[in-house]
């Protein structure tokens, strides 16, 4: 019963959006009912009410660190989609890259990394979904392909996560980069079989599957490479980087339309806001002088729940300014204008609050030992077998969160002690740890509802949820059977 109580707020929303088909909204207000629930009445997880505040307002505040992302993403985006910019650049990357399966491909094994790995937080989905409507997918298969463009969130937002695992556990980064690199080609895989079959189904799969293989085998020798000899921090900008060029290097000498000069000037105002937030993230996070300067700037702060939310440093703030300067810059009226702000402030409320119930419940979870109690009970259930289980730990806390940050911050240490317990490789399970909650991060309720915001899916997150949880559970099962092997 202990454990039924600890799991009831996770199985009570994920029933009420994958079988009852509920918003993401209701389903997190029922996760957060429910953990309320345990977390006064159920003994051995019954919290006062100041411990009980504390964490319902760290889940708050986490909130407002993606709720801040998400109005920034939902202006930009109605920006774009007011001035026809999107149009403009579907229009030009049809162009570039002939190909539907090569072009899917280059978006979701490239940009989209490249993007996520620049800048974190769901950025990669707030740049894909769009092209991909605007390219003439249907909004479900759009934000699908786009949540599959975050397989590779190990090396988001400049490794974030990665680096807090090297520091709680004392593995070094660039050791866990080198090994989480093959424990996410399973996933790597996967989303680019999906973004094959999302495109073109199995006759896309027939005819472009060794392409997928190379760009997926790129993608992580590029990752794995990069994160040994660069740096962690860049590693994923440079694999994202590396399948774009390879991919549109094989279009140039593939598809003879892909020939054809491209470059106009309405091309080029339409990318420039890209070009833009690009400019401002990356001189923000590689320039020291700004990188300290904003970082300390504007910062609010809650030293007791260890939170920081710096106003001026977050992605959340560059996509905002951006938003703003593309005003002037694509010549945007004050109807347009006007019809943005419309479009961006219910679904940006709709999510926020669906964001902070799944949130809010998890803080509860961690704080109440809800979710310590599931991973104890898994250890302990299996023994030496917790080697294949080890990934469904990590990947708890990716999906509970929607960052490997919050997973390693949950779990990396626990996974350290079960190691050292069951004589494993510390560096290879802390890395599975690692990967694992990357990995699912894809499927969390916060990345889930980017997408089906980005796309005017608010309130059916349960037909992306479906697929990304497929999709997250492949990568889990794969990275399992990788560690077993390795292991021996």
């Amino acid at each position: 019963m202990p454990i039924v109580l600890a799991a009831a707020p996770i199985l009570i929303s994920v029933v009420m959006i994958l079988a009852l088909r509920q918003s993401a909204l209701r389903a997190g207000a029922a996760g957060l009912a429910t953990a309320l629930l345990v977390a006064l009445l159920a003994p051995g997880y019954r919290m006062v009410l100041g411990d009980l505040g504390r964490a319902l307002l760290s889940g708050v505040l986490t909130t407002l660190l993606v709720s801040y992302v998400l109005f920034g993403g939902l202006l930009l985006y109605s920006m774009l989609r007011e001035a026809g910019a999107l149009t403009a650049l579907a229009e030009a990357l049809a162009k570039a890259v002939p190909d539907p399966s090569r072009r899917a491909l280059i978006l979701v094994l490239g940009l989209s990394v490249f993007f996520e790995s620049s800048t974190g937080f769901g950025i990669g989905i707030v740049v894909a979904a769009p092209l991909f409507v605007a390219l003439g997918y249907r909004p479900r298969d759009a934000a699908l392909l786009a949540l599959a463009g975050q397989c590779a969130v190990t090396w988001g937002a400049l490794a974030i996560g990665t680096t807090l695992g090297a520091a709680l556990t004392g593995v070094p980064a660039a050791r866990l980069g080198v090994l989480a690199a093959p424990l996410s080609l399973p996933l790597i895989l996967l989303c680019g079989g999906a973004a094959l079959w999302l495109t073109g189904g199995a006759a896309a799969l027939r005819r472009s599957w060794a392409e997928m293989l190379l760009y997926s085998g790129l993608l992580a020798a590029a990752l794995a490479a990069a994160s040994h000899w660069v740096g962690i921090e860049v590693a994923g900008m440079i694999g994202g980087l590396a399948v774009a060029g390879a991919g549109f290097a094989i279009g140039r000498v593939v598809d003879r339309g892909a020939r054809e000069p491209l470059y106009d000037r309405a091309l080029a105002r339409a990318a420039a806001p890209f070009g833009l937030l690009l400019l401002f993230l990356l001189a923000t996070r590689l320039v020291p002088p700004l990188r300290e300067g904003l970082g300390g700037a504007v910062v609010l702060r809650v030293p007791e729940l260890g939170f920081s939310l710096p106003f001026l440093y977050h992605p959340g703030f560059w996509l905002v300014l951006t938003a703003l300067v593309s005003v002037p810059l694509l010549r945007i009226g004050l109807g347009q204008l006007a019809a943005a702000a419309a479009g961006t402030l219910r679904p940006w409320l709709v999510a926020t609050f669906a964001v902070a119930g799944f949130l809010c419940f998890s803080q509860i979870m961690v704080a109440s030992g809800m979710t310590l109690a599931l991973a104890e009970a898994v250890a302990a259930a299996t023994g030496r077998g917790y080697l294949l289980l080890l990934p469904l730990v990590g990947g708890l806390g990716g999906f509970l969160t929607a960052s490997n940050a919050g997973s390693n911050a949950m779990f990396a240490g626990f996974q350290e002690a079960m190691s050292a317990r069951l004589d494993l490789p510390e560096d290879l399970a802390i890395a599975a740890q690692n990967a694992a909650g990357a990995n699912t991060t894809l499927a969390s309720p916060g990345r889930v509802v980017l997408a089906a915001a980005v796309t005017g899916l608010a309130g059916q997150e349960g037909r992306l949820m479906r697929p990304a949880l497929g999709l997250a559970a492949g990568g889990l099962i794969g990275l399992a059977a990788m560690l077993w092997v390795w292991i021996g």
